[in-house]
């Protein structure tokens, strides 16, 4: 079996996606309370109407597709989430699906969503992807850095982009796929990796067949 590109726990360790998503009005604050899988996740959300946090909320990322836990690579990307999101504040910006009219769910009834993280970068060397490229470079002082989580779980190799509908950023998400692709970060350094839908359609097909096989019986 290929060898998994591994990751220290520090952030330094990952490759960055500095982002700006825009107007914060629409964004609502989360708090990470576990980790399900390499794309979804459980938080607390801020109600600004109540004024309270509302608790176990499921949340999706829209736009990526992790390896099923019991793909290869999916207990890592999972673990790779944690370490990028794991107790940590987000802010979210809900996605709505033509196929749910425009309602920011899943078929599991999980809350469809980008998420951004504002973090500190200290003085240090830091690598990171932007304008369709990585890099690596000196962090001089300490500043404030916001970071889209969708597309440094893709450029670091541990998720897919969807493919199933359009979106106003699919080019820079597909770009941020090949870009892992070429050096086989994360699941890429597998010979052959599956993509999920492909795994799930799959396991369905083998529990379907084998459903038949023991009515004949």
């Amino acid at each position: 079996m290929a060898r998994i590109w591994r990751f220290m726990p520090s952030c330094r360790d990952a490759i960055l996606v500095p982002d700006d998503p825009g107007s914060e009005a629409e964004a609502i604050e989360v708090k990470v309370d576990k980790v399900v899988d390499g794309d979804g996740f459980m938080a607390k959300a801020w109600n600004g109407l109540s004024r309270k946090w509302i608790a176990q909320i499921p949340f999706r990322f829209a736009f990526i597709d992790a390896p099923e836990l019991d793909q290869p690579c999916g207990p890592q990307s999972r673990a790779f989430l944690n370490h990028l999101i794991g107790g940590q504040g987000l802010k979210i910006f809900l996605i709505g699906k033509e196929s749910t009219g425009f309602l920011p769910l899943d078929t599991y009834k999980r809350v469809l969503c980008m998420g951004f993280l504002t973090d500190h970068l200290q003085p240090g060397e830091i690598s990171y992807y932007r304008n369709g490229a990585c890099s690596s470079g000196r962090v001089r002082r300490a500043r404030p850095i916001i970071r889209n989580i969708e597309l440094e779980m893709v450029v670091n190799g541990w998720a897919w982009v969807v493919e199933s509908y359009a979106f106003e950023r699919e080019d820079e998400y597909f770009a941020a796929q090949d870009d892992a692709r070429r050096d086989r970060r994360g699941l890429w350094a597998l010979t052959d990796p599956e993509p999920p839908r492909l795994f799930k359609r799959r396991q369905r097909r083998l529990r379907t067949s084998e459903a038949r096989q023991l009515r004949l019986l």
